[in-house]
């Protein structure tokens, strides 16, 4: 009965606390006297040594971080030692790898977290002690085995542990009660059944050393680890989350038999430490998580000393860990991140909340870099700040990638002016300023003169570096604050801030001297070009932005008109506008045929000189006026492309065809293909894309019998927008035709990548083919490169027999015009 009174009494149990702070210890000791412990108090490992080789402490309250040798050197010195004892971890700053570090010795209990909760300490001493009085009664009870079979009992039946007994067999013969609590099972339904039904299937090859163990003394097994089945739980896909994992120690029995033993079976003690290798798991993954991290994590004290950082810190800054550990985190500061921001970060974290933002760090070599951080407070129980955990992402290449986009997105590829988009706004910041304020502003239109005799002459290579140069003169003629911009092809704009009409025309006349002078040279060629300036005034009163863009290029229009290489400012009352006034007048002629339907079309045949075909023809536009006069597009379409007005005719024309389909399902039927042609403006308009895929999708009109046509020297200056528009649509069967081909001497180099399905020849080089032996060649040439990459060939501008036969000797599958057939109104 004495044994049975021990257990419920906690004076018989003296603890050590091993701490180095005063406050901490005193803590302790009050709790657990009041608990009605014995307590012993070292304040360092040194002395703690002293009191354990002086008397047993059956449990010992260990703090890790301690100077001169720290609580790791105690453990260490215990295992070695031998020492009959009980370990709790209590410390409050230790890292991932210092806890698995500690609970990788069996005698320690269980790792507590600083800060604790007094009830979940007390339990847990609760629990140490009981093990360790029933240690102390396991090794009563064993001597006294002999004595009382009745405490014997006592001692097994009571043990937390299960323990065991297995025939030579390996069939179990005996199991305590422990066998219920740990795996759910009455003794019942083990005894007389093989160990292995009990252990998980991947751990089989392990068990078999220890159930099957032969060796007894110091020989026998001592520890292994396994997974036991719980009840009702033998699905593998249950193991993980069923199961337990065990301690097992086992010892051979023999009997005697005359001078020989003979193998009885295996007896042994099954230890459930499922809770602690959870424990260790966590922490394991936890760890594991940290240290392969992409991310940059270190922690610090509350005063800021790096305490941990993972290895992603040390490969991304350059800086080992001795480098790293006990220094703060200036050590990765640029010295460009302005004070104010870090006393705002250190106010935040300090006050227990997260800061996030960028900082510019440096690394070990003076690289710069840009990390995106958090950095959040570890707080104790009374919301005091015990450590920092910073998590870093470095966003060098992103924030790279997003000024890049930006910067695309505001200047011209080739020169690296600012684009129209970026002017535009530009602009209308200025307008809006002068009507705010009253002041003044010149904006400058400027149009290069001969620009197409280089683009001719030389390509359009040469073309683009002449844009480029002119581009640097004329950045190196104006002042800081103005806004000199690439509007597209040989165009730019000026917007002169805060400037008087006399500044500016000061600033146009030096420019235009300057570009006079220049002489471009490519190759073995010399050129010299000349620049038309237009002019107009911003101010309160002079108009809204279409009407001051509009007044610009009616000046520049009237520079060109009066002899090119000159400028010209716009005045109201200027006679030399009114010709280009009525150009400025066919956008309101454009949206009234739009809206009045008084585009008409037409179609002309696309005869296939090879094959019999059925109807192959391409859709032309006109437009009737009330007094029956027919326009010709050539008359309106540069109008509407310079007024932002050809992508609508687009859309309309597309609309009526489908419609004029729908409504001559017979037509529809007998066609093998229709032509329809797209502005250089659709091809830049997603809208279209996506108006057409609806058009197909809304009448179901088969897109293979449909083939767009699109100009050369519109798809070289859009390629990339163009090969993705034309992708778009092929998707969806249609075809398309690439116009006008051979107009530009680069043709060939885009070609290849270029998915177009017929080439139509250029009708400068079909007309004079009957005279003209390098049109001839010229044909000749396309047409067999066409052939190779499996495109046809469509010539235009047939207009007798005798061309279409040298066209047909020369292999063209296709051609058109007056010679085949004249355009008829779609009736």
């Amino acid at each position: 009965m004495g044994a049975i009174a021990s257990l419920h009494s906690n004076s018989d149990i003296e603890i050590l606390i091993i701490d180095d702070e005063p406050k901490a210890r005193a803590s302790l000791h009050d709790i657990l006297k009041l608990s009605g412990y014995r307590v012993a108090m070292a304040e360092n490992v040194e002395s703690a040594i002293e009191l354990i080789n002086e008397q047993n402490f059956p449990l010992i309250l260990l703090d890790l971080n301690m100077p001169v040798l720290n609580g790791h050197h105690f453990l260490d010195y215990l295992a070695h030692h031998d020492i009959d004892t009980q370990v709790l971890i209590i410390s409050g700053e230790a890292t991932f790898a210092q806890a698995a570090r500690s609970l990788r010795f069996n005698f320690v209990h269980e790792f507590i977290k600083k800060p604790y909760a007094v009830e979940a300490l007390l339990h847990s001493v609760k629990i140490a002690s009981e093990k360790i009085r029933l240690k102390e009664i396991n090794n009563k009870v064993q001597a006294q085995l002999s004595k009382s079979e009745q405490l014997h009992r006592f001692f097994v039946d009571s043990s937390p542990d299960i323990i065991y007994m297995l025939n030579e067999r390996g069939e179990f013969v005996f199991l305590n009660n422990a066998i219920a609590t740990i795996l759910g099972y009455d003794k019942s339904e083990i005894i007389g059944k093989h160990y292995s039904s009990l252990v998980y299937q991947a751990d089989l090859n392990k068990a078999k050393y220890a159930f099957n163990e032969r060796r007894t003394g110091d020989r026998s097994t001592k520890a292994i680890e396994l997974r036991l089945r719980c009840k009702n739980s033998d699905q593998p896909k249950y193991v993980e989350t069923n199961s337990i994992t065990i301690v097992l120690s086992s010892k051979g029995v023999y009997k005697k038999k005359k001078e020989n033993k003979e193998f009885v079976g295996t007896y042994g003690v099954i230890r459930d430490i499922n809770d602690r290798k959870l424990s260790e798991n966590t922490l394991r993954k936890l760890n594991l998580a940290v240290e392969n991290s992409p991310n940059l994590i270190y922690i610090t004290d509350s005063k800021g000393t790096i305490e941990y950082a993972n290895p992603k810190i040390f490969e991304i800054s350059g800086y080992t860990a001795e480098e790293i550990i006990g220094k703060t985190p200036h050590i990765f500061s640029s010295g460009e991140t302005p004070p104010h921001e870090y006393q705002e970060l250190w106010s935040t974290i300090s006050s227990g909340k997260i800061w996030r933002g960028i900082l510019k760090n440096r690394k070990k070599t003076g690289q710069l870099y840009w990390a995106q951080q958090s950095i959040a407070p570890m707080l104790d129980s009374d919301n005091r700040v015990t450590n920092y955990v910073a998590i870093q992402e470095d966003v060098t290449e992103t924030l790279a990638q997003r000024d890049m986009i930006t910067y695309q997105a505001t200047h011209d590829p080739l020169t690296d002016l600012i684009n129209r988009t970026e002017f535009d706004r530009r602009l209308k910041r200025i307008i809006s300023t002068a009507k705010t304020n009253g002041s003044g502003h010149v904006l400058c239109y400027l149009d290069l003169d001969n620009f197409k005799i280089v683009n001719d002459t030389c390509s359009h290579t040469a073309g683009d570096e002449l844009l480029r140069q002119i581009s640097r003169q004329l950045s190196t003629l104006i002042r800081n604050r103005d806004s000199l911009a690439r509007l597209g092809g040989d165009e730019f704009a000026i917007l002169m801030e805060h400037c008087t009409l006399e500044q500016a025309q000061a600033t146009a006349e030096r420019i235009r001297q300057h570009i006079e002078r220049y002489q471009f040279r490519w190759e073995d060629k010399s050129f010299r070009i000349g620049v038309s300036i237009g002019m107009v005034m911003i101010n309160a009163e002079n108009g809204g932005f279409d009407e001051l863009l509009k007044r610009a290029d009616i000046a520049c229009y009237i520079a060109k008109q009066d002899g090119r290489n000159r400028s010209h400012v716009f005045t109201e009352s200027d006679q030399a506008c009114i010709d280009y006034r009525n150009e400025a007048a066919w956008p309101e002629k454009i949206e009234q045929a739009l809206s009045h339907n008084r585009f008409r079309l037409y179609r002309q045949r696309i005869v296939a000189l090879k094959s019999i075909e059925g109807d192959h023809y391409e859709v032309l536009l006109r437009l009737h006026e009330d007094s029956g006069k027919i326009i010709a597009p050539n008359a309106f379409l540069p109008a509407a492309e310079r007024y932002q007005l050809a992508a609508s005719i687009d859309r309309w024309v597309i609309q009526k065809v489908f419609n004029w389909m729908l409504e001559h399902p017979d037509r529809l039927s007998s066609l093998t293909m229709c032509s329809i042609n797209l502005s250089t403006a659709g091809l830049n308009d997603k809208g279209l894309i996506e108006f057409i895929i609806d058009r197909f999708k809304q009448t179901a009109l088969p897109a293979e019998k449909f083939c767009f046509e699109i100009t050369e020297t519109a798809t070289i200056a859009n390629l990339t927008a163009a090969t993705q528009f034309i992708t778009s649509l092929k998707e969806l069967g249609c075809r398309f035709s690439l116009d006008n081909f051979g107009s530009g001497l680069s043709s060939f180099a885009y070609l290849k990548n270029l998915p177009v399905d017929f080439l139509k020849i250029d009708g400068v080089f079909v007309r004079d083919i009957e005279t003209d032996s390098v049109a001839l060649a010229m044909v000749r040439s396309i047409n067999d490169i066409a052939h190779v990459m499996n495109k046809k060939t469509i010539a235009k501008f047939v207009e007798n027999d005798s061309v279409m036969k040298i066209l047909l000797d020369l292999g063209i599958d296709y051609v058109q015009g007056y010679g085949s057939d004249e355009p008829s109104l779609l009736k």
